[in-house]
């Protein structure tokens, strides 16, 4: 009983090896310093190369038909988006990495938003 045990648990962890995409690739988000209502600045740290990111708002009335709005590289691994409206949280972000590959972490900067704050999210 016990090696049948084992043998499950060495084939469950083989499997999350082969495949870690069910789970999304771990990434963390800092709301940086001077972000507001028309203004949001995030730095953001994820195990790859970034080349582009994009934020929706979730429950914006201003987002709507708006989709994935780019944010321009600021320095680093930091990020700004300015829109020419105000901003409404939640915020989902996606990340363009090197290869191409479109990852999305999902309502990742909660409506109640703080300046310095760490928001924890997978990126799938």
């Amino acid at each position: 009983m016990a090696s049948r045990l084992f043998a499950f648990a060495a084939s469950l962890a083989l499997l999350s090896l082969l495949i870690p995409s069910a789970y999304g690739k771990p990434a963390s988000f800092t709301v940086m310093k001077g972000s507001n209502n028309i203004f949001f600045s995030v730095d953001i740290k994820y195990d790859g190369e970034i080349t582009a990111v994009s934020l929706m708002q979730t429950d914006s009335p201003f987002a709507s038909g708006h989709g994935w709005q780019p944010l321009t590289h600021n320095f680093g691994t930091v990020w700004n988006y300015d829109p020419k409206e105000p901003t409404l949280p939640p915020f989902s972000i996606q990340i363009t990495d090197k290869q191409g590959s479109k990852l999305v972490a999902k309502d990742v900067i909660p409506p109640n938003w703080k300046i310095d704050a760490v928001y924890h999210g997978n990126l799938a």
